[in-house]
């Protein structure tokens, strides 16, 4: 009755229109259709921004306390799907079953599926849904426990045993082992849970677990690699050959050890690069940083210098740097000289040496490196370096200087015929003394034998005679330039 009064009002405000077009469209249905569309994107838009709104408030209340954390961090993941996806379908459903509904579709079928669909839905969440759902919850809880609770106790129980020297020591060994143990109890809880969830889906585990030990078995033969890795792992841990935090070289890779657990160890070397190393394949592990490092130098000063002086200079460097109030706190025994380690090509090369804490050796030796160039320098005290030296050997032939002469040169002055003599007559630019040459004349001293030394003198000379050719020659075209603009003018 309401229809027929509510097509009988449309039909009146249409003003009846014929079968068949828009009009009659709207007045059989068609205008509450729309409306209902229209209604259904406004509740989805109110729905979804107060829904956001409460998330929002939730996610930073569970955010304030550590606890919480990882609830809250959840929640957010789950925001973009509870407040657009569920609620978009839901609405979308809902005003689907509507439109069809006042277009005149039978929807009977539709809402008697959706009502059978929930009626069993809810049967099984009552009964072994809640079940799952408490399983879920309860592994995800225990996840959360065991990742709090066991590196929390590794660290009191084994820094209660340490002493206070050994205090970073023991936190990075506490930290590695916490690490693979929170793998190993997790990995645990899942599989404990999949089972559990299996037995209440009806799904025999008997048959799933005589798979799982068929495939172990099939698995076993091409797994050799990994149960060789997991062993070595074990091996790495128990031994404490490394730990996460130090820097280390391992199968031919440094760097330092960002994580390490039953089967593989992580590296980040100085470049940034991160290299994952299966432990099997670790046969030596060289450890740069366990309990203390060492500050280890070879200073090379030159053969001419005294030994007991630069001694002296570079142990009084390591005296400084022990003493400062910023690396001082680094070391544990000032860097001295050692001994004169070794007699090389070009230096003579002294070993100098000193503990300090693990991981700042590398630092100490920059920063030594820095104040021994600087007190070398003050002190006069000669660092060498690859140098080449040209050395002409014995009994070379002669090498005479010939005499460079300046030939004449004449300018004609434009206009006016005159013409200006430079030099009258040869002026030699290098005469160098002759010396004797015992080599081309047994008892003669005209000539003097030619020695690297000599040959050196000359070759100066003639280069210093060639420069001012060039020189000379300079001058006389700047001369010719300024007589040509001078005759010009007149």
């Amino acid at each position: 009755m309401n229809k027929t009064m509510g097509d009988s009002f449309l039909d009146t405000f249409l003003g009846h229109p014929s079968e068949g077009s828009f009009m009659a469209w709207l007045a059989d249905g068609g205008l509450w259709a729309f409306l209902i569309a229209i209604g259904a994107v406004l509740v989805w838009w109110l729905v979804r921004n107060l829904l956001q709104r409460g998330i929002r408030q939730a996610i930073r209340g569970l955010d304030q306390h550590e606890a919480t954390a990882d609830v809250g961090m959840a929640v957010q993941a789950a925001d973009s799907w509870i407040s657009n996806i569920l609620v978009t379908a839901v609405i979308a459903i809902a005003a689907i079953l509507g439109i069809l509904h006042v277009l005149g579709s039978n929807i009977d079928p539709a809402v008697d599926y959706l009502k059978d669909v929930g009626s069993s839905a809810g049967n099984w969440l009552a009964t072994d849904g809640l079940r799952i759902v408490l399983i879920l919850f309860m592994s995800w809880v225990a996840t959360r426990v065991t990742r709090r609770v066991i590196p929390r106790a590794m660290s009191s129980i084994m820094l209660g045993q340490a002493s206070t020297a050994d205090h970073d020591e023991v936190l990075k060994r506490s930290q590695t082992l916490s690490s693979v143990f929170v793998g190993v109890t997790v990995a645990l809880i899942y599989v404990s849970a999949m089972f559990m969830v299996l037995t209440e889906l009806s799904v025999p585990i008997g048959p799933v677990l005589g798979g799982f030990g068929i495939a172990g078995i099939a698995v076993g033969f091409g797994a050799q690699y990994l149960v060789r890795d997991l062993i070595a792992g074990v091996f790495i841990l128990a031994e404490n050959q490394y730990r996460t935090g130090d820097v280390v070289t391992v199968a031919g890779m440094s760097g330092l050890v960002e994580s390490i657990n039953l089967r593989r160890t992580v590296l980040r070397d100085i470049d940034g690069q991160v290299h994952v190393i299966p432990n099997g394949e670790i046969t030596v592990a060289s450890n740069k940083t366990k309990y203390w490092s060492r500050v280890n130098l070879d200073i090379g000063v030159a053969y001419k210098e005294d030994v007991d002086r630069v001694i002296m200079v570079l142990n009084e460097i390591g005296d400084d740097i022990a003493a400062d109030p910023y690396y001082g706190l680094m070391l544990i025994t000032p860097p001295q000289v050692l001994r004169l380690n070794s007699f090389d090509d070009s230096a003579i090369t002294f070993k100098v040496l000193g503990d300090c804490k693990p991981m700042k050796q590398w630092e100490i030796m920059g920063e030594m490196r820095k104040r021994i160039k600087i007190r070398f320098d003050v002190e006069g005290i000669e660092i060498p370096f690859p140098h080449q030296t040209v050395y002409w050997g014995e009994a070379q032939p002669p090498f005479r200087a010939e005499v460079a002469t300046e030939p004449v040169h004449k300018v004609t002055v434009p206009r006016t015929g005159q013409t200006t003599q430079k030099s009258e007559s040869p002026t030699p630019r290098t005469q160098p003394s002759p010396k004797p040459n015992a080599a081309t004349s047994v008892g003669s001293r005209d000539n003097e034998l030619m020695t690297p030394e000599r040959r050196e003198e000359l070759l100066s000379e003639i280069a210093m005679a060639t420069a001012s050719r060039i020189t000379d020659a300079s001058n006389d075209t700047k001369s010719l330039t300024l007589l040509a603009d001078a005759s010009d003018t007149d």
